[in-house]
C-alpha cells in the first residue's frame, strides 16, 4: 500500500502512525497494521493457537482473500485482503477482522504484560506488540527506564567506553586474522564482529550509551578493518620472504608510505566494510535495547497509548499532561 494510502487509512480507523506501522484500537481491539507487501494486522487473542479456530476463521476471512498468516501465543497475525476481493475498503477490512475475531469467541488478551494482572485500563505498544496494559505500568516501566539512563549519563564514561571498544575490535579481528593464517581461507563474514565486538567492549567498560555508542563502534569497525589488511599484509611478507616477525614490523612503515599499498588495501577493503556494516546494523539493534533506548521506547508507549476495556477511566490527554 502506497504512503499516503496507509496514512488515510490510519485516519479513517484513528489509528496512530509509527515508524511503519499504524496502531490504535479498533472495535474494542488494540491491533497494528504493518505496511508491507501482505499489509498484516496483528492482534493478541485470549487464546492460544487452534487448528479448527484458523480453519474457522480461514473460511470467513477467504472472501476477502485473507487469512491466518501466524499465530504464535497469544498474537495472532491475519494477512490484508487480496485486491481482487475487495469487498470494500481496506478500513472496511480491519472491522471485519474484528469482527470475526468476536463472532468465534475470541477477545482481546486483557492480560498486562508488565505485571500479568488483569482488567487493564489502556492500549499500548509492549514486547508483543500493541495489547492491553494497566496505565500505571506503563508509566512504572518509563521510570524504571529513564531512571537507568539517568544513572548511566551520571557514571558512564566516554573515554572508557572508547578505550573497551577498541579493545573489543581488536578481539574482533582474531578470528578473522586466525582463518587467514591457519586456513589460507578469508570469510567476510567474521568481519561483523568487529564492531559487534567493539560495541560490548564500550558497553562493558562503562562507556555512556548514547549516540556515541554507535559513533565509536563505526569508527572502531572501520579502523579494524584497515587494522587486519595491515596484519594481512605483514603476514604475506613474513611468509614470502621468510623474514622474523621484528623485521616484516620495521618493514611496514615503508611501505605505509607507498599509495599504491593503501590503495590495494581500500580496493581489499570493500567487501570488508558491506559485512562491517552488518555488524554495525547488529550492534545498532543491541544499543536500541540499552537503558537509553528502552527510555526513548517507554516514552513512545505512553504517546501512543488510548484508552481500553471496561476500566477505561484513563484519559489519554489528561494522562499524558499529568507525566509531563
Amino acid at each position: 500500500m502506497k504512503t499516503n494510502e496507509f496514512s488515510l487509512l490510519g485516519s479513517e480507523l484513528g489509528l496512530t502512525a509509527y515508524g511503519a506501522a499504524l496502531c490504535g484500537v479498533v472495535d474494542g481491539w488494540p491491533l497494528t497494521l504493518i505496511n508491507n507487501s501482505a499489509n498484516h494486522v496483528q492482534l493478541s487473542v485470549d487464546r492460544r493457537r487452534d487448528a479448527a479456530l484458523v480453519k474457522e476463521i480461514n473460511a470467513v476471512l477467504k472472501t476477502w482473500g485473507g487469512k491466518v498468516r501466524g499465530w504464535n501465543g497469544n498474537v495472532m497475525t491475519l494477512s490484508g485482503p487480496s485486491r481482487k476481493k475487495m469487498q470494500g475498503s481496506a478500513a472496511d477490512y480491519v472491522r471485519f477482522c474484528a469482527f470475526t475475531l468476536s463472532h468465534a469467541c475470541l477477545r482481546p488478551l486483557d492480560v498486562c504484560p508488565y505485571c500479568g494482572g488483569g482488567n487493564c485500563d489502556a492500549a499500548a505498544f509492549s514486547k508483543k506488540g500493541y495489547q492491553a496494559v494497566h496505565y500505571r505500568c506503563l508509566q512504572a516501566e518509563a521510570g524504571k527506564a529513564h531512571s537507568k539512563a539517568e544513572s548511566n549519563r551520571e557514571n558512564g564514561s566516554y573515554l572508557l567506553g572508547i578505550l573497551g571498544a577498541f579493545i573489543g575490535m581488536l578481539v574482533g579481528t582474531i578470528p578473522t586474522f586466525l582463518t587467514v593464517v591457519y586456513m589460507q581461507m578469508e570469510y567476510s563474514v567474521l568481519f561483523a564482529l568487529i564492531p559487534i565486538c567493539a560495541y560490548l567492549g564500550y558497553k562493558l567498560f562503562r562507556g555512556k550509551m548514547d549516540k556515541a555508542a554507535l559513533i565509536v563502534s563505526i569508527v572502531m569497525a572501520v579502523l579494524g578493518v584497515f587494522i587486519l589488511n595491515f596484519e594481512y599484509f605483514a603476514f604475506l611478507i613474513k611468509h614470502e620472504n621468510g623474514l622474523p616477525f621484528s623485521e616484516t614490523l620495521s618493514v611496514m612503515p615503508e611501505l605505509l608510505r607507498d599509495g599504491e599499498v593503501w590503495a590495494a588495501i581500500a580496493a581489499n577493503s570493500l567487501q570488508e566494510f558491506l559485512f562491517s556494516a552488518l555488524g554495525v546494523f547488529i550492534a545498532w539493534r543491541l544499543i536500541s535495547g540499552t537503558a537509553a533506548g528502552s527510555a526513548a521506547n517507554a516514552d513512545a508507549a505512553l504517546r501512543l497509548a488510548q484508552p481500553f476495556g471496561q476500566r477505561a477511566a484513563y484519559n489519554g490527554a489528561a494522562n499524558q499532561n499529568e507525566t509531563e
